[in-house]
Order: structure tokens, then C-alpha cells, then sequence
């Protein structure tokens, strides 16, 4: 297992028990640490690599210029 797949495990074990738990502050607390894994995960992915291929580059990424 990846680590962005351990880190959307986690999200989505955050997500569960914001759904279970009765303080709106815990349940914020926790919907903003899925959130937060869900980031790490993509970054992750975009580090080290994931099946995902984008056929654009990314805001503030420069690309090759070629000359004709």
C-alpha cells in the first residue's frame, strides 16, 4: 500500500466518525483532518507518482519550449 493509499484511508476513517460524533466542533475538527489527508494524499501522488497522468501542466509549472 502507498502512502497517498494510507492517507485516503484515513480520510476516509476521519469522514466516518464525523458523522458519529455529537459536537459540531468535533465534527468540524474531523471533516477539516479528512480534508487534510486528502491533500496529503494528492501531494503524495504528485510526488512519488500515481497511474493519474495529466494531459496539462499544472498552474505556476512551466513547460518545454520547442522550437519549430
Amino acid at each position: 500500500m502507498s502512502d497517498a493509499d494510507l492517507f485516503r484511508q484515513y480520510a476516509k476513517e476521519a469522514l466516518r466518525e464525523s458523522s458519529k460524533v455529537k459536537s459540531e466542533n468535533e465534527t468540524e475538527g474531523l471533516l477539516d483532518l479528512a480534508f487534510t489527508w486528502s491533500q496529503a494524499a494528492l501531494a503524495s501522488d504528485r510526488i512519488f507518482g500515481s497511474s493519474f497522468t495529466s494531459s496539462s501542466p499544472d498552474v505556476g509549472e512551466s513547460t518545454p519550449l520547442t522550437r519549430p
